[in-house]
């Protein structure tokens, strides 16, 4: 899901999360909440710039200024007393020395980070750097007039030379990424550069708001932007010759270490990467065994779980033709889903907020480029919607959408949407930083919740779809830890998801290809989600007869996003209160 979104359309935090709006400036919660209050403006410069300069300052010494102001921000914090704040505000006080400890350790290293938390080794690379990330935010400034969209296309070409700067100076440290990375990384800067200006993503709304627009700005891309492509391109083909196939971190300057820090900014919580790796491996084993029972159950027996998994994949019993009626099908299938699911979540909710959802075909030009489905949280009149990709009816087969219903939609991330809506605003500082764990990792929860409360009573085929849902993220961490600890290749994390998951050849290749410049990212639907459920459980023994499932989810989710080691810590409160 679009998690940005999510926070800014929907953003809310329970009273036990948020230091107190009306808390006095002379108390110990009210200068806290001033102090965050400061941070947040600068921490949002850092990730997207301003209105003004909207790329930020993307060089070495800008990096450099931006570890100092975090040092200073660490400083600041941990003058506050944190004995005289009060239960909620202490919740933001050591959600914000999470933030601040994390991007205290990956400013002062080669790569890149960012308020998700997301530590890339490698400035630019196949899934990030100026050229990915910003064309699209450069061309939706088209509407707010000639002198801004302008002012826009120049910062474009100015952090393209920065992050071309960092990325000789990193190699100059002895980090430079593997082959294959380089070759699709340098393919894709090109196919920018060279884009016909209609295609172009910079280009394209300028001309849909004003020809004579985007005619200038297709002048200043070719004078500006083009050649700072090319120079990012010629960058990264001159490293080639420096460069190994090795697909893992382990292979960087102190890569060990920086796989550790990775993990632990991803999955919120401290883990080893070798225990984490074996932990994987029992996941796996677990979830298999249960799908191997369910589907002899059905009369499947021969092979794998991983083939069993691959013909239900192509089951016709299951498949939709890649025509419009086809189309038309998946769409009705998911809104009974959805409505199904709806009409279920009263029994996983003490208060249920049950907000308009639907199920939409998501834009036809993003397709090629698109997952499956994602959820898009309410705008501009529109509700929350589940939005499917519709090119190939045939991706989505009925045993699995159930689970794609929950995970997206209720009582998946639309729920996370409209409980923090409900709640009120998250302060600036909380809508600033987001943990993928706890967004993520509820969506994962969500989808088991679901079967426990029922969802797949008559459904079995819908259960396994559930079950497989799970193996995959397990598989994900098998294959992450895989790669950047216990040394596999990538040919090896490949066959891993495909044999085992049964995961198609063609979408696992491009997932492990997004794990190799991610660290550490792949864990953290799973991590989260089981830490969900270790919380709830522990909880559940200590509160014996006075513990309710609607009372833990409703905490869960009124709380706002918070790291795993947090969101534990303020759910052991909670039981004890």
């Amino acid at each position: 899901m679009n998690r940005r979104q999510m926070l800014t359309a929907a953003a809310g935090t329970a009273a036990l999360a948020a230091a107190p709006a009306a808390a006095a400036f002379d108390s110990a919660d009210g200068r806290l909440a001033a102090l965050l209050e400061r941070h947040a403006r600068s921490l949002q410069a850092f990730d997207g710039g301003s209105e003004a300069d909207p790329l930020g300052d993307r060089s070495v010494a800008g990096r450099a200024r931006f570890r100092a102001e975090n040092t200073q921000r660490i400083a600041e914090l941990q003058r506050v007393d944190r004995a005289a704040l009060s239960p909620a505000a202490r919740i933001d006080r050591d959600t914000a020395a999470f933030v601040y400890g994390v991007l205290d350790d990956h400013l002062a290293r080669p790569g890149t980070v960012d308020l998700d938390l997301r530590p890339s080794p490698y400035v630019v690379s196949q899934m990030n750097g100026a050229y990915y990330w910003s064309p699209p935010r450069i061309g939706a400034r088209a509407i707010k007039g000639r002198e801004v969209y302008l002012d826009g296309v120049a910062a474009l070409a100015r952090g393209i030379e920065q992050e071309s700067e960092r990325i000789v100076h990193d190699a100059g440290q002895g980090v430079i990424p593997p082959d294959f990375i380089l070759a699709m990384t340098a393919a894709q800067v090109r196919a920018l550069r060279d884009s016909a200006p209609q295609a172009n993503p910079v280009l394209a709304p300028a001309y849909r708001t004003d020809e004579a627009l985007g005619e200038e700005g297709a002048a200043l891309f070719r004078r500006i932007v083009a050649p700072a492509l090319d120079r990012q391109a010629r960058a990264l083909d001159a490293l080639v010759g420096r460069a190994s196939d090795k697909a893992g971190v382990w292979a960087q300057p102190d890569g060990e270490a920086l796989y550790t820090s990775s993990l632990y900014a991803n999955i919120t919580i401290r883990r080893e990467p070798g225990e984490l790796h074996r932990q994987g491996l029992e996941w796996v084993a677990a979830l298999s065994a249960e799908i191997d029972a369910d589907l002899k159950r059905l009369g499947m027996s021969q092979g794998s779980v991983g083939e069993r998994i691959a013909a239900l994949n192509l089951d016709p019993r299951f498949l939709q033709p890649n025509t419009d009626a086809g189309r038309a099908e998946v769409h009705r299938q998911a809104e009974a889903y959805l409505a199904a699911s709806r009409a279920r979540a009263s029994r996983a909710f003490t208060h249920l907020v049950d907000t308009p959802v639907e199920v939409r075909r998501m834009s036809t030009a993003t397709e090629d480029s698109s997952p499956v489905a994602f959820y898009n949280g309410p705008s501009g009149g529109a509700p929350g919607g589940v939005l499917l990709n519709l090119k190939t009816p045939s991706d989505l087969p009925s045993w699995r959408l159930p689970t794609l219903i929950h995970h997206e939609g209720v009582p998946g991330h639309h729920s996370q949407a409209a409980v923090l809506d409900e709640v009120g605003g998250l302060s600036a500082f909380r809508r600033a930083a987001r943990f993928s764990a706890w967004t993520e990792g509820w969506a994962l929860y969500a989808e088991a919740m679901s079967d426990e409360i029922g969802a797949y009573e008559a459904d079995p085929y819908g259960r396994i779809g559930y079950l497989q849902a799970q193996l995959w993220r397990a598989g994900r961490v098998v294959v992450d830890t895989g790669l950047h600890h216990e040394r596999w290749d990538r040919e090896q994390a490949v066959a891993y998801m495909v044999d085992t998951v049964g995961e198609l050849r063609g979408p696992t290749e491009r997932e492990v290809n997004r794990y190799c410049v991610y660290p550490g990212q792949a864990c953290c639907f799973m991590v989260g989600k089981q830490q969900i459920v270790a919380s709830r459980e522990a909880a559940r023994q200590a509160m014996g007869g006075r513990f309710r499932l609607g009372d833990y989810n409703d905490l869960v989710l009124r709380s706002g996003p918070l790291p795993m080691e947090v969101l534990d810590a303020l759910v052991q409160q909670w039981s004890a209160a």
